[in-house]
């Protein structure tokens, strides 16, 4: 049955347009005005005062970590760290199936439709496949002692090839690369070659902090005390560029890379950079240098990470935080960037047919209310990131979410 959504603004996202409707089923049919007569049976939605736009996609997220409200310790990047390792035997177990599944309704009820979940022990693939969103799904690998290889090599490819049982349409299973601190060379080698032969999405996170750059530039820095302590390792397990050349002819999505090079940015072109404003701001990591990228021609989009190093999973949240986090000339040429970057990512950055009001895109949609003195149409994706908490309604490959 064809449905029928008339908002008195249509966002796709990029543009503004008004008192059009739209016509979807499970993907979206056709976009004009008076498509009731066209379809004279369809069911008819009008929202008054209201925006109609994409589903947001958040392509980074730990879900495993969803249990976590104070548990951690955040301030410093170290010290944020040093506590996963202490509590995660206490945090991941106290994130059981009820946990998971709450988390995957916040996300879904602030406006998300698309997800990259980042896997680390496999405890949340079920509520992943389960759910309505779509999903690419990151199997993680971790390990920087070569004598562990084989055995976190097993356990890597076991998580993954049970991943990729639930392939579909709307379910991806991905590679994801811890980062070139934490992951010896020859293990990230075996597990990219997983991801050639299968031609899948790769994730790893990337000079996320100081620390990590001292380490890998020059093994010096605060990370040697904490390898020494917890790994006996007086070296990093790779360098910068020699690291980056294993990703070459992947489709990869780097995370934070603030303190990235530029020669290392170039290096990057394969794929997006993850920015993650809220977790970047409370590990003490620094900004991310937006005018740099752009000068570089190199994509980005918005994500909140997880629980582990954010107080929300909801990416109005994160929209708010990048808004105020950057210095930028004009909120509202950035706020429309924004909100832009945070749906198109979808279908660019992750690679499902949704993050845009096209024919043949899925009708993942959201409606939102937006102000009743708005003035200045060209204002209102600052409004919405300002004014929303979570859309009115919310339509997930046709069906509306309840």
């Amino acid at each position: 049955m064809v449905q029928i959504i008339e908002a008195k603004y249509l966002l796709t996202p990029d543009r503004i347009l008004k008192d059009m409707q739209v016509a979807f089923q499970e993907r979206i049919v056709e976009i004009g005005k008076d498509l009731r007569k066209k379809y004279p049976d369809a069911t008819f939605h009008r929202y008054e005062e209201h925006a109609l736009l994409p589903g947001f996609c958040n392509p980074h997220l730990h879900l495993e970590f969803s249990a976590n409200e104070a548990m951690l310790s955040y301030g410093d990047f170290l010290i944020w760290l040093q506590s996963v390792i202490r509590h995660r035997e206490r945090l991941i177990p106290k994130c059981d199936r009820s946990c998971l599944e709450n988390a995957l309704k916040t996300i879904v009820r602030s406006g998300t439709t698309t997800i990259g979940a980042i896997s680390s022990y496999g405890e949340d693939l079920a509520s992943c496949v389960q759910t309505p969103l779509n999903v690419a799904y990151f199997t993680e690998i971790i390990g920087s002692n070569p004598a562990t290889a084989d055995v976190m090599y097993a356990d890597f490819i076991e998580r993954y090839y049970q991943a990729r049982k639930y392939e579909s349409e709307r379910f991806k299973s991905c590679v994801a690369i811890h980062s070139p601190y934490s992951v010896h060379r020859i293990l990230a080698q075996k597990a990219l070659d997983i991801a050639r032969k299968h031609e899948t999405l790769v994730s790893v996170h990337f000079m996320e902090s100081r620390a990590e750059r001292e380490w890998i530039d020059s093994d010096s820095g605060e990370f040697r005390k904490f390898f020494e302590e917890f790994l006996g390792q007086k070296r990093a397990a790779n360098r910068a560029l020699e690291f980056l050349e294993l990703f070459e002819g992947l489709h990869t999505l780097y995370v934070h890379a603030i303190w990235a090079k530029e020669e290392e940015l170039q290096k990057m072109k394969n794929g997006a950079i993850i920015h993650c404003p809220v977790s970047n701001r409370l590990l003490g990591n620094g900004v991310l240098d937006l005018d740099r990228l752009k000068r570089m021609d190199l994509p980005y989009t918005i994500a909140t990470d997880g629980l582990s190093s954010n107080y929300s999973l909801n990416i109005y949240e994160e929209l708010r935080a990048a808004l105020f986090l950057h210095p930028h000339p004009n909120a509202v040429t950035f706020a429309k960037e924004l909100v832009t970057r945070a749906t198109t990512s979808a279908k660019d950055v992750l690679g499902f047919d949704s993050g845009k009001i096209e024919p043949g895109f899925f009708a993942d949609l959201q409606i939102v209310k937006v102000p009743e003195d708005l003035m200045v149409e060209e204002e209102i994706y600052l409004h919405l990131i300002l004014h929303t908490h979570m859309p009115q309604t919310l339509y997930l490959k046709g069906v509306e979410y309840e």
